[in-house]
């Protein structure tokens, strides 16, 4: 074999190395393109006027205009103060899931009561449940309480869910007992134990889940449209689909409703830009045993 032959052969061995890895961010490519041109396209056209963005949906602007923006701060519509009831309602129902949250997951990881596990596995089997079957339950409950049309009800029915407990639960399991013993020999009651030792401890998780909470909140849509019918107590994404033309009546007003979704997004990506690591901490969270 000629020294060129032994260079050939392994130059194609490296390209047969090579081309997995080539075809592999070829696709990672196209599928970012793919989710991305959405929100791309929602941005130009929350620079477009409402008649431009019905004959022109797909293209650059051909006359950029901030006309939606303005639009926003109208008093007659309440965008603004839609978007200030999404901050609240998603910060307070983060602030109360996580608490709540890590106080069960810590009594059913590391107190010792009768049929803790039967509990946890009933609580579990709530998951399999859609959340859509229990929403009729929940409408005529807080109906009959008074408090459809307020705030309250869009964040009471999502301070203890389940998903938050089990992520919480299985990496409390983790934490050796031998810490908790050692700060009840110290004198610690409790409560001491649980927002002086678990709480610091697990931080990694409560963080990681408060993320993906808050996301989830803020992205609600069929539970606030049920409960929420006044534009006063609407969050942003409630009222934004609901925006229509005040002279026709129907006729939804496209560009407001995206300059709306730029508003919208723009906390979500304060957040994630903020804690981007404890959010991929996220994807692995519930692996620790």
């Amino acid at each position: 074999m000629t020294h060129q032959q032994g260079e050939g052969r392994a130059l194609a061995f490296s390209m047969t190395r090579r081309w997995p890895a080539i075809l592999l961010n070829g696709a990672a490519g196209l599928a970012a393109a793919v989710f991305c041109y959405p929100l791309v396209q929602m941005l130009l056209n929350a620079f477009k006027s409402n008649d431009e963005i019905v004959a022109n949906p797909g293209g650059l602007p051909r006359v950029w205009t901030f006309a939606s923006f303005a639009d926003l701060g109208d008093p007659h519509r309440s965008l603004l103060r839609n978007l200030g009831n999404s901050v609240l309602i998603a910060s307070s129902g983060t602030a109360l899931a996580v608490v709540l949250c890590a106080a069960a997951a810590f009594a059913f990881a590391k107190l010792r009561f009768p049929g803790r596990n039967g509990v946890f596995t009933l609580l579990l089997a709530t998951m399999m449940v859609p959340p859509e079957v229990v929403y009729p339950g929940q409408f005529i409950l807080f109906s009959r309480l008074g408090l459809i049309d307020t705030l309250v009800v869009q964040v009471l029915p999502t301070i203890t869910p389940v998903l938050g407990l089990f992520l919480m639960r299985q990496y409390m399991l983790s934490i050796p007992d031998e810490l908790i013993d050692a700060a009840r020999i110290d004198g610690a009651g409790l409560f001491t134990l649980f927002w002086r030792v678990i709480v610091p401890v697990a931080s990694p998780v409560l963080g990681a889940y408060a993320i993906l909470h808050f996301l989830s909140e803020w992205n609600a849509y069929l539970w606030p449209t049920m409960v929420a019918t006044r534009d006063q107590v609407k969050p942003i994404m409630a009222a934004l689909p609901q925006l229509v033309d005040p002279t026709i009546g129907f006729l939804p007003i496209y560009g407001t409703i995206m300059a709306g979704c730029v508003a919208a997004t723009v906390p979500l990506l304060v957040v994630y830009l903020r804690y981007r690591d404890k959010f991929m901490a996220s994807v692995t969270v519930g692996a620790v045993k």
